[in-house]
């Protein structure tokens, strides 16, 4: 594959747009909100028919002509991208991409069961949601946020040191201020949970959401999340949530809070490091 430079991006966006799935975060890539990386694969007249973008929390998107994955071709890409920091969470559109590189990697196709790590690719679930406002009315009624929350300021955008957290998606707290918002449970003095925008585009807001695990199961990732989706409603945004299907209480949480699954799809996670010649060894 063929890396873009970011000056090229923005010229990917029609073909981005006609992906069917959560796409957010490769958008964010590609109108330049973020500093990611974008490879293209291109037809025999030269257009792209394969393009992988990756965002730098560690997700990414392969998506195009299905007819033009050609084992040759995603084995090169796959070996040609052995080396990253951190192990990537790959999404394909359409579901034949994801299909050829299940067999590429000689993966089971069921998902796995196990918790991610180790040295080899591993085919997990994610599940995008949709949400409903009268699910959502109708459950806020019942539900008791135990905590008070506050807003995430500059302070506390430095101060969240989560593996989900504001300033894996944002460049900056200015950038954050300005374009997102989010909230925080603190407690005993420490960041027990939060919930922010990690992506905002036209009536869109995607929620990222994450618990200290000293303070998991208290209700904290409750409170600040019903804070950012009221906030959505009270200003005419649709919250977004999706997330790994073996995440139980990400999923969970989720449709308490009105959110129905609309759409599971294969997740794949590629090693990290010098362990990523893994993947390699599995070609």
């Amino acid at each position: 594959m063929e890396a873009l430079r970011p000056s090229q991006f923005a010229a990917l966006l029609p073909m981005l747009r006609q992906v069917t799935i959560n796409h957010l975060f490769a958008r964010s890539v590609l109108e330049r909100k973020v500093d990611g990386r974008v490879w293209v694969h291109r037809d025999a007249t030269g257009a792209p028919a394969l393009v992988w973008v990756a965002h730098p929390y560690g997700m990414s998107l392969l998506f195009g002509d299905a007819a033009q994955a050609s084992p040759a071709a995603l084995q090169a890409t796959l070996r040609e991208r052995a080396a990253r920091a951190e192990d990537e969470w790959l999404q394909c559109s359409p579901p034949p991409l994801a299909d050829a590189l299940v067999a590429l990697l000689g993966l089971p196709p069921t998902p796995s069961s196990a918790t991610p790590g180790g040295d080899a690719p591993q085919l997990f679930t994610r599940t995008n949601f949709r949400f409903n406002a009268a699910r959502y009315a109708q459950a806020r009624a019942g539900l008791c946020a135990r905590h008070p929350v506050v807003e995430i300021d500059a302070a506390l955008f430095d101060r969240i040191d989560f593996s989900v957290a504001p300033r894996r998606f944002w460049r900056d707290a200015a950038q954050f201020q300005r374009e997102g918002t989010g909230y925080c449970s603190i407690a005993g003095g420490q960041v027990a949970a939060c919930a922010f925008a990690s992506f905002v585009f036209d009536d869109q807001l995607e929620i990222g959401i994450e618990t200290h695990p000293d303070h998991r199961h208290q209700g904290h990732a409750l409170a600040t999340a019903i804070a950012l989706i009221d906030h959505c409603l009270q200003t005419g945004l649709t919250p977004v949530w999706s997330c790994r299907k073996q995440n139980t209480g990400s999923w969970r949480l989720a449709q308490k809070l009105g959110f129905v699954p609309s759409v599971d799809l294969p997740y794949l996670r590629l090693p990290a490091g010098g362990r990523a010649s893994d993947v390699a060894r599995h070609l």
